[in-house]
């Protein structure tokens, strides 16, 4: 009887070893992806080097959940989204690997947009917000984002909600930024909401309401204002004076294996170089419409606005990447009520 459960217990240990030994399928790159381009992007990169990618195509809010919900934990190995803020953020969860291989050829503008640690880099950049009006119904539309506090603007403005819209935290961070910070600028997005200020949850809910004449004024992001005023006659793109870079960051998951942070490596140099560049632009639709910050980049879109004649004001992404969850409570409180 012994040597009989000797014999059971040893064939029980050679299996269990023959399933921790068995070659296990190879999952490949997971990539979650916030930007249009990224499953074209994805496509071609396992065209050229054979390597698996699997891209995960989520809105930025449900994208940026998903990584916190996983924590230390992660089923993903690269991010990719609008918003420094956000990385930031996720940095000081100690979400992210640290000194990634910036880009090379950097313009002075996509320099200042590095990680001072490398937890992120940046891959181009739209504005946070825009203004979108039509001018045979609003001649005189708003330049700057104290204008739309005036009486002429009452019941007139209508912009995404940042509790829903990922991207949307940066343009309210913004405002409150030219208002004199946090918590200074609170009061004026207080004016803001007496003054009449619409509340949608993106930036097609927005546009939509636009068209159907709900608003007359959409703050929207501005490679969805570019997007829309090119698929609808009729519209114009007012810059806000300053205007707020939003760069479109890269991210990776902390404790990749040697061998998954090579490829990774290797994606983030793939995506940067002019040819793919040209097919983030064309395979992009409204993501297509990012300013590139490499010297070797392609031209901007047709149809975005000449950024010599705006004024740029770049956030500090860790200065305002802790204050999100408090700024966004805060607005879902006082401002959109929910």
């Amino acid at each position: 009887m012994r040597k009989l459960i000797a014999g059971i217990f040893g064939l029980l240990i050679v299996a269990v070893a023959a399933v921790l030994l068995w070659p296990r399928p190879d999952r490949g790159l997971v990539i979650y992806s916030g930007l249009d381009y990224g499953p074209a992007v994805t496509a071609a990169f396992t065209k050229e080097t054979g390597i698996k990618v699997r891209v995960v195509r989520l809105s930025t809010g449900s994208l940026l959940a998903r990584i916190v919900a996983q924590g230390q934990h992660p089923d993903w190995d690269i991010g990719w989204f609008d918003g420094a803020t956000a990385a930031a953020a996720l940095d000081a969860q100690g979400l992210l690997a640290r000194n990634l291989p910036a880009p090379l050829t950097l313009t002075p503008a996509g320099q200042a947009m590095q990680s001072p640690d490398g937890a992120f880099i940046p891959t181009g950049f739209t504005l946070a917000g825009v203004f979108i009006s039509q001018p045979a119904r609003l001649p005189t539309p708003p330049a700057t984002w104290n204008d739309l506090t005036q009486p002429a603007y009452h019941g007139l403005v209508g912009m995404n909600d940042p509790s829903i819209s990922g991207p949307t935290y940066p343009m309210l961070a913004g405002m409150l930024d030219n208002a004199g910070g946090w918590p200074q600028g609170q009061s004026y997005v207080e004016a803001l909401k007496a003054n009449g200020l619409h509340m949608f949850a993106k930036n097609d809910a927005t546009l939509s309401a636009l068209q159907a004449q709900a608003v007359s004024v959409a703050i929207v992001q501005s490679s969805a204002a570019a997007y829309f005023a090119l698929h609808h006659a009729g519209y114009q793109i007012t810059v806000p004076n300053p205007a707020y870079v939003l760069p479109n960051v890269m991210v990776e998951a902390k404790g990749l294996s040697a061998r998954r942070a090579r490829e990774a490596a290797r994606f983030m140099r793939f995506v940067m170089r002019p040819d793919i560049q040209a097919l983030r632009q064309s395979a992009g639709e409204a993501d297509g419409y990012y300013w590139p910050i490499t010297t070797d980049a392609p031209k901007p879109l047709a149809g975005l606005p000449d950024l010599s004649q705006i004024t740029t004001k770049t956030l500090a992404p860790a200065q305002w990447g802790a204050l999100e969850t408090t700024v966004n409570a805060w607005f879902a409180k006082v401002i959109s009520g929910s």
